[in-house]
């Protein structure tokens, strides 16, 4: 008896399996299948100018407080008029010059009675010849100060009887009033020195005012000129 036999099905070897990322739980690719470890979607166009606008915005508001805190600032700094030695110089309010520049070891001023009294310095006294006139109305000039070719200020000192300087009278439009400052500073801060006038605000700040800044015409070949041959004693005299 003939038996014959089914043919059996040719089994295949397994083939090797491929590697498989493992994917973030939750993401997926733009197929729908799940994307690949370490892949991150580029920044959509939107966003990426939205950051570029926020950076310019920053930028601007930056500037403007910049600005904003200049215009404070500048708000209450002095109208200055600038002038040389010798050279008539007009602010708003009053005009002013330097005639002349001096140095000293020691001021001998005139007391009530007719002494004198002599004041040393402690560094050098430098004794500046101003004029000075009104343009509407009678006024009075505020301690001068010293700017130095160093950045430093100095007012007039307080060694000195006011009352010799050109601080006590009153400056009268029409005609020029004279007058000297006496100031007391290092010798070494005589280089580029300026003088810086204004007028007598009492105790009011006046934003804006007028100053007048006027050069010594002190390099320093004449500043060391100058204290070199500094008077012993410089005699102040008495205002009348």
């Amino acid at each position: 008896m003939n038996v014959s036999s089914r043919p059996q099905p040719e089994t295949l070897p397994p083939s090797p399996s491929r590697p498989e990322n493992n994917p973030r739980p939750g993401s997926r690719s733009r197929s729908g299948a799940p994307a690949r470890r370490g892949t991150t979607a580029p920044p959509s166009r939107w966003r990426t100018a939205g950051a570029v606008l926020a950076g310019i915005a920053l930028a601007a508001s930056a500037v403007g407080l910049q600005a904003f805190r200049s215009g404070i600032d500048d708000h209450d700094a002095p109208l200055t008029s600038t002038g040389d030695i010798d050279e008539e110089v007009t602010g708003s309010r009053f005009s002013a010059r330097v005639k002349a520049v001096h140095a000293a070891k020691a001021i001998a001023a005139p007391k009530p009675g007719g002494e004198r009294e002599r004041v040393t310095a402690k560094g050098i006294f430098v004794i500046v010849e101003v004029g000075a006139t009104a343009t509407w109305e009678p006024q009075r000039l505020g301690p001068p100060r010293l700017l130095t070719g160093g950045g430093h200020r100095y007012v007039s000192s307080d060694r000195v009887d006011q009352t010799l300087t050109i601080t006590n009278p009153y400056i009268q439009p029409g005609w020029w009033t004279e007058g000297v400052t006496v100031f007391e500073i290092p010798p070494g801060e005589l280089p580029d020195s300026r003088i810086l006038l204004a007028p007598s605000s009492g105790f009011i700040v006046e934003p804006n005012g007028p100053e007048i800044e006027i050069d010594l015409g002190l390099d320093e070949a004449a500043a060391r000129r100058l204290t070199s041959t500094a008077k012993d004693v410089y005699e102040l005299a008495s205002r009348t």
